[in-house]
């Protein structure tokens, strides 16, 4: 009686009919069944791919199954994380191999290497015979070097069946090698010195009876590492030590100063949203609403260390890069080496090695942007999502996927409890609480100083008296009685650069990028024209490339702007500045961060990131430069989004003992926005922008998609869009466009976009599944623009 050949279902990145789509493949008998997780090597079509491993029962499928070339890793993933990839696949519509390899670290989705072993080297060509011996192996380059330049595979093949060679695939990882140091061992005996031989003494003398590296024993004598290798190797020479090398992993906080952990009672309302935390059912989920000061991060710790007594591990989620040192150096205090780091900032090695850490189990606490969502975690039991109202959450590349709602869905699957904190929640995440489906505890007292005073300068009135400056009166004022060393300040413009567009006085022309049809942005560092889209540069001119005069004019301001008049206005006042150009340099965010915590800086300029997790008693003055920004953006979420930055500035001021003040610089002080957020008025604007979402069909009482085009030829773009929107008019759906996307050109390629409006997600889903292969969809976009 034939047995029944054993068949696994594997995912593999590559385009199918459907997001969703698996392939069933053969196990050889000669091959142990992997298991769920696990990474394969496939034939696809005719190729060799790459694929990984899921659980379930493999799709029926007519005709011959192709075998599984070779396993070639133990399981990667944890079962609920392969759970949860697949239902990202299907709400997200993002190929299951892509979302899987999302998923994974850099250096897995590396090249696939094929080798051949040697059966029988008397059946290879002539040519082949002097490279080879039986049992041996060949690289593929050298044997196809000796293949036919037509038929390769069917030579190959040839070679195969007569029992001369046999093929063997590996996966070849990125090219990370261990972080080695060089140690040097002392050893017991050995020569006497010579005379006059004093840095081999000092050396000696530094070494002591441990092992230590050359770089601590470098620091040890004031001398450089490198000066100390000669004398090493002469005191190896005499048998009095010993040099090697130790493998170091590459920790993303090693670099930074430990400090001491920060035990905090908590007041009676923290401990009530603590044991509201510990209450939950597994699943279930949390929405922590609290005041700036109020003490979101230390029931956020409480709740930690609780899980962690329970033998469960814990992910604490922020949505900056900017923001991890803040919460991991706290974290770090309690955990010590238990803490591991997940974020796109890390080198390919650091995260290489924080991800075995994490899938050995050495790991208790992962903290991170939303790379950290996918942590290897076992048995997990909390999942912490800071700041949850940030749009960073949001992927913004297949697959798009947004980590709250990864968050639900991997609470769900793994029992944990899913904990949303912010002082501005996120509508939808409000109306979730509204309509029953997650609880709600608030923390309306500040632990630390006093709500601050809130004044709206009203820049129409500025004009009038003639005040042309980036500062009213009112924020000069403060500026000017800022005490250098004793109090600090944040200014906030959410645009980078001097000047945001440049301009011909005499033809009106605009100095655009030729490849996005944009403004470009001139800033100082290096005095040169960009564009914020598709990174081009170019000189600064002298007269207009249009009609050749040379009345250029720079208008509109930017954080490099705002610095460079603070420091000419306030020479006595230090100032350092916090953007995504300020970022570029590695670790940029800590230097900044660092010196304006330890006070070697009086006033932070910077982007939406100052506005995020900054939590100094220094800090009395807070100011929005221009607040009017991203409230007049053609988007639905534009009054959210301003207010919700209007009201995280003001949480920056008055964490200390002395009373904060905090300024915003508008055209529109009687915007429900503007004047919620001077009033921190939570509820009071998610009432006023919910009915106007609720009459226009927006989230939360519809769900929404976002169709993208993008081809270089606009009269095909124009097409292809006609075609999309015409392929997902299906009843129930609104079909809003083709029109031109916010930005309709970028790095010369011409973008169109559709957007879908349904009243529910199934009804939605419909729609989707019809979308033309070849165009980008983004499912509950975070923005329209």
């Amino acid at each position: 009686m034939t047995s029944s050949p054993r068949v696994a279902r594997i995912a593999v990145d590559a385009l199918a009919d459907r997001p969703e789509r698996t392939f069933s493949y053969v196990v050889p008998d000669d091959v142990d069944p992997p298991a769920p997780g696990s990474l394969v090597l496939v034939p696809y079509g005719r190729r060799t791919a790459l694929g990984y491993v899921l659980g379930g029962e493999p799709d029926v499928v007519d005709g011959t199954l192709r075998a599984i070339e070779a396993v070639v890793s133990a399981p990667m993933l944890t079962p609920d994380l392969l759970e949860v990839a697949e239902e990202i696949a299907h709400y997200y519509r993002a190929p299951i191999g892509t979302t899987l390899a999302a998923m994974l670290p850099p250096g897995l989705e590396s090249r696939v290497v094929r080798t051949w072993e040697v059966l029988d080297a008397t059946a290879l060509p002539p040519d082949l015979q002097a490279a080879a011996r039986a049992g041996n192996e060949l690289a593929d380059a050298i044997v196809l070097r000796s293949a036919p330049k037509r038929g390769r595979e069917a030579w190959l093949e040839r070679l195969r069946r007569s029992g001369a060679i046999r093929s063997r695939w590996s996966l070849r990882a990125a090219e990370v090698t261990p972080h080695r140091v060089r140690v040097l061992r002392p050893r017991p005996g050995g020569s006497p010195l010579r005379r006059r031989a004093p840095v081999q003494e000092a050396l000696l003398a530094a070494l002591g009876d441990e092992e230590q590296t050359i770089a601590d024993l470098a620091t040890a004598l004031d001398m450089e590492p490198g000066a100390l290798l000669a004398p090493a190797r002469r005191l190896v020479a005499l048998g009095r030590a010993e040099l090697d090398w130790r493998i170091v992993e590459r920790s993303p906080l090693a670099h930074r100063a430990q400090i001491e952990p920060l035990r905090h009672v908590l007041a009676d309302e923290q401990r009530a949203a603590l044991d509201a935390i510990v209450g939950l059912a597994p699943g279930g989920e949390l929405l922590l609403q609290g005041i700036a000061a109020s003490g979101k991060t230390d029931v956020y710790l409480a709740a930690v260390e609780e899980t962690i007594r329970a033998s469960r591990t814990a992910i604490v989620a922020v949505p900056e890069l900017s923001m991890v040192p803040q919460i991991a150096d706290r974290l770090r205090a309690r955990l010590g080496d238990r803490l591991a780091v997940l974020h796109s900032g890390l080198s390919p090695g650091e995260r290489h090695d924080e991800w075995w850490r994490i899938l050995r189990g050495e790991v208790w606490v992962v903290v991170g942007t939303r790379t950290a969502m996918f942590a290897p975690l076992s048995d997990l039991g909390l999942i912490i999502v800071d700041e949850e109202h940030d749009g960073g959450y949001k992927s913004d590349r297949t697959p798009r996927y947004d980590a709250r709602w990864v968050a639900r869905r991997r609470a769900v699957t793994c029992g944990a409890r899913a904990v949303f904190g912010s002082a501005t929640p996120d509508l939808v995440t409000l109306a979730r609480v509204r309509g029953g489906h997650a609880e709600r505890v608030e923390l309306q007292m500040r632990q630390v100083g006093e709500v601050p005073e809130v004044e709206l300068a009203d820049l129409r009135a500025e004009l009038a008296r003639g005040n042309r400056s980036i500062f009213s009166e009112e924020l000069a004022d403060a500026l000017g009685q800022l005490q250098p060393g004793r109090e600090q300040a944040v200014l906030l413009i959410n645009r980078r650069g001097a000047a945001t567009f440049i301009l011909c006085r005499d033809c009106g022309e605009s100095l655009r990028c030729p490849d996005c049809d944009l403004p470009f942005v001139f800033h100082l560092d290096g005095g040169s024209l960009r564009c914020h889209h598709c990174g081009r540069r170019a000189a600064v001119v002298e007269r207009c490339p249009s009609c050749g005069s040379a009345r250029i004019r720079y208008f509109g301001a930017g954080t490099q702007r705002v610095e460079s008049e603070l420091r000419s206005r306030f020479p006595r006042l230090r100032v350092g500045r916090l953007d995504s150009d300020a970022l570029n340099v590695r670790r940029g965010f800590e230097t900044i961060y660092d010196d304006f915590r330890e006070g070697r800086t009086d006033v932070l300029v910077g982007t939406q990131l100052a506005a995020k997790g900054l939590d100094l008693p220094t800090v009395t003055l807070a100011a929005v430069i221009a607040a009017d920004v991203t409230l007049n953006l053609p988007d639905f979420r534009a009054a959210e989004r301003t207010f919700q930055l209007l009201a995280q500035v003001a949480g920056r001021a008055g964490r200390g003992p002395l009373r904060g003040r905090v300024i915003f610089q508008t055209y529109a002080p009687g915007h429900y926005a503007v004047r919620s957020a001077a009033a921190l008025d939570v509820d009071g604007f998610a009432d006023e922008e919910l009915l106007r979402r609720r009459l226009l069909g927006y989230p939360p009482f519809g769900v929404l998609a976002r169709l993208l085009i993008s081809d270089a030829d606009r009269g095909r773009a124009d097409e292809r869009g006609r075609v999309a929107a015409e392929a997902v008019a299906v009843p129930g759906v609104e079909v809003l466009g083709p029109q031109p996307a916010y930005v309709a050109r970028r790095a010369g390629r011409y973008r169109m976009q559709i957007v879908l409006r349904a009243p529910d997600a199934e009804t939605r889903l419909a729609a989707l599944e019809l979308v033309p292969p070849g165009i980008a969809i983004d499912v509950d976009p975070e923005s329209l623009l």
